[in-house]
């Protein structure tokens, strides 16, 4: 992590988020991240004939664009700060919940893509129980702790998905002959 791009993996005390402008900054591009890259890797998984896995990115898709348009409705008439992507107070170039699309392969299985999801549903939990935990006023920590419950349902949805897997939701399938693009 030493490219100048990147930031540390740590949070230090200036980095907190402490009011609640600044947090409904943060969590609407983190919904507008998460949406958008759901709906691209379901249209991706819908290109590929992967519908089951599809499926899982749309529902997510879904429920991030509910949050989303919660979030706009709760942020009309306020004055929000505007950060420069690098500016985020989370850790790495994109918001934790959004997957990096190198990450996401045409032969994804049910469970890879649950596992996947999984994955960064639970950052964006940590991310808001870790605002939660740090933030000193009241409005920033009740509002963090609502949205890292609302990040915990989606965990909770796919866990509930992981343990109705089959076996044949883990198995991938050997293609000789790869695309070159997924786009």
């Amino acid at each position: 992590m030493t490219d100048a791009g990147r930031k540390d993996e740590t949070m230090n005390s200036k980095d907190s988020i402490s009011t609640v402008p600044e947090l409904l900054a943060h969590a609407l591009a983190m919904e507008t991240e998460a949406a958008e890259r759901y709906g691209e890797l379901a249209d991706q998984m819908e290109m590929h004939r992967k519908t089951a896995v599809a499926a899982i990115f749309r529902r997510l898709e879904k429920a991030e664009q509910k949050h989303l348009d919660e979030l706009t409705t709760m942020c009309s008439g306020m004055s929000l700060p505007h950060y420069a992507p690098w500016d985020f107070k989370w850790t790495g170039a994109e918001s934790p919940e959004a997957i990096a699309t190198g990450r996401v392969s045409y032969q994804l299985t049910v469970r890879e893509a649950i596992l996947l999801a999984f994955e960064h549903e639970r950052k964006a939990f940590e991310f808001y129980a870790g605002v939660a935990a740090t933030a000193t006023d009241t409005e920033v920590k009740t509002l963090a702790r609502q949205f890292a419950e609302e990040e915990q349902e989606h965990i909770g949805w796919l866990e509930a998905w992981l343990a109705q897997c089959g076996p044949g939701d883990a198995l991938a399938i050997d293609d000789p002959d790869p695309p070159l693009s997924q786009e």
